[in-house]
């Protein structure tokens, strides 16, 4: 489409809440996709009008230059989506440290050079530092004391749910695409994750055998923190046909991410153990001590780090499809996914970036994994 065909386009409105995700333009309720062009690079001329995941309706005169975010996957989300890192202003220091880390800030360096201590660890913002930024948005998770300080302050905040869905994950997309007058990437992003879901589901479904045990470990160093009910992780565990012990027929109580002591993995004994990117454990770690020598993942060293791409592979975000798929391949590994060449696929779409092999042994910790089972497939051919 062509830019002057905005012009005869009336007011764009996105409205999301709740998890779900409409984009109208021009024509109401009509679901017709709006008035941008398909590479999402037209100009919006008109207010851009979203109503996020508390409720509550923004506006924005036109579409944003200036994002501070404070959830961890946000930075890294409006990047993909943006296609670039000109319009991040400031993220949570976790975010930068897995830029850091990965290959986003190999592929965007101007984000490493951002201010990243806006909040803290437990997202409580600095408000004054935030302040100073004068962002045209602030994206918070929608927690009353973490938004009200922000707002208080004279700040527009775009408020997000935490609750590990992937209809989470699609509505911050859509609601980022929004406010950056590109609602029709959105479209893209959706689309390419609502088919990659299609197909693992089928294959899942035509297996019709129960998969493997799989434990998920948010934190293994200082206190072990595995994934229980409600958590995306327990989303994709089931997702690929395999099974949580820590919301199996003895669950941890409550949800999140809950502690536990290593008695209770030794009862559940999990086939495959995932460690996750938020602290430095490998699964070298867990081969070597003692403690753990008779859980069945070890004895079969069925123990991986989980990729750190553009953004880590465990929570939701932009690169989730691909961790749909290693997980697959990590439960089932005699049917291959050409994992390697699907990450190349979806950075080319996502980043307009060609990872190098060196670049790809680096998200799949080639390495680090390459003394677990059937890793080899990984590897460049």
């Amino acid at each position: 489409m062509r830019t002057d065909d905005l012009s005869r386009r009336s007011v764009l409105q996105v409205f999301v809440a709740g998890g779900s995700a409409a984009l109208l333009a021009g024509c109401g309720a009509s679901g017709q996709s709006p008035a941008v062009s398909p590479s999402g690079s037209g100009t919006v001329s008109e207010p851009i009008s979203i109503t996020d995941q508390r409720g509550k309706t923004l506006t924005f005169a036109k579409p944003v230059s200036s994002v501070v975010t404070i959830p961890m996957p946000a930075a890294s989300l409006l990047v993909a989506v943006d296609g670039s890192a000109d319009h991040l202003s400031a993220m949570h220091n976790a975010s930068w440290v897995a830029m850091r880390d990965g290959v986003m800030g190999t592929m965007f360096p101007r984000a490493l050079e951002l201010p990243h201590d806006v909040a803290t660890q437990d997202f409580t913002p600095n408000v004054e530092t935030v302040r100073s930024l004068n962002p045209d948005v602030v994206v918070q998770w929608s927690d009353a004391q973490l938004v009200e300080p922000l707002e208080n302050a004279g700040l527009t905040v775009l408020g997000l749910k935490n609750t590990g869905t992937q209809e989470d994950v699609d509505a911050w997309v859509s609601m980022f695409a929004a406010m950056l007058g590109k609602p029709e990437r959105a479209a893209e992003i959706k689309a390419r994750s609502d088919k990659e879901l299609a197909e693992i589901k089928s294959a899942a479904a035509g297996r019709g055998s129960a998969g493997p045990s799989i434990l998920y470990f948010n934190r293994f160093t200082g206190g072990l923190k595995v994934a229980a009910a409600n958590t995306y992780n327990d989303f994709y565990i089931k997702l690929v046909g395999g099974s949580n012990p820590a919301t199996g027929k003895d669950p941890l109580p409550g949800s999140g991410m809950v502690g536990l002591d290593v008695e209770q993995v030794l009862r559940w004994d999990p086939e495959v153990i995932l460690l996750g990117n938020f602290d430095q454990a490998m699964p070298q770690d867990i081969y070597s001590d003692p403690v753990w020598q008779n859980v069945s993942a070890v004895r079969s060293r069925r123990v991986y780090k989980v990729p750190l791409g553009g953004y880590r592979w465990d929570p939701p975000g932009q690169e989730s499809p691909l961790m749909w798929l290693w997980l697959s391949d990590i439960a089932y590994p005699q049917a291959r996914s050409g994992l390697r060449g699907k990450v190349t696929e979806y950075f080319r779409f996502l980043y307009n970036h060609e990872p190098t092999a060196a670049e790809l042994d680096k998200i799949l910790w080639i390495s680090g994994n390459s003394g677990s089972a059937d890793y080899q497939q990984f590897n460049a051919g």
